[in-house]
């Protein structure tokens, strides 16, 4: 779980106010809400396991974890041209369903448009994706040729690839 940094320094400064004010009621509201933000950020880091994302500016990273951003590569679906993620709160997954013969590529379209690579499905087999209603997502072949895009409007959408 990481934290933003304002988050960080603010546990820390609040943490060192009620060590150092004990005995004062102002050091003593201090380290209740110190005591809250840090119940909320374990809240949270709960939650973002159980779902899989630890926010939805993982994505903005991903190409750090999962490989570089492929625009530009292979041939479009037309569905593919104009659409992007929108900042999304209501977590879903997507059923990759390999059906053909080959391995298959799943790629997030990012904030820009711009696919980012994230998994190379084998052929006759599935992969679970966690991922948000407002992301679409392209599948292609070992040549980066678009198959098809999928969002998932659901609580667990289903990319049946053919």
């Amino acid at each position: 779980m990481q934290f933003p940094p304002k988050a960080i320094l603010a546990i820390a400064l609040l943490g060192m106010v009620q060590i150092s004010h004990a005995g004062n009621p102002l050091g003593t509201m201090l380290g209740q809400e110190a005591d809250k933000l840090q119940q909320r950020g374990k809240d949270h880091a709960l939650d973002a396991a159980q779902h899989g994302h630890t926010a939805d500016r993982q994505h903005e990273h991903a190409h750090e974890q999962h490989g570089q951003d492929q625009a530009g590569s292979g041939q479009t679906c037309p569905d593919e041209r104009g659409l992007r993620s929108a900042q999304g709160n209501v977590h879903t997954t997507m059923n990759f369903l390999n059906k053909r013969v080959h391995e298959v590529r799943t790629y997030w379209l990012d904030y820009q448009g711009r696919r980012v690579f994230y998994k190379a499905i084998p052929a006759k087999t599935r992969y679970t994706q966690p991922t948000y209603q407002t992301h679409p997502w392209v599948v292609t072949d070992q040549r980066d040729n678009c198959i098809g895009v999928f969002i998932s409007n659901t609580r667990s959408g289903m990319a049946e690839i053919r």
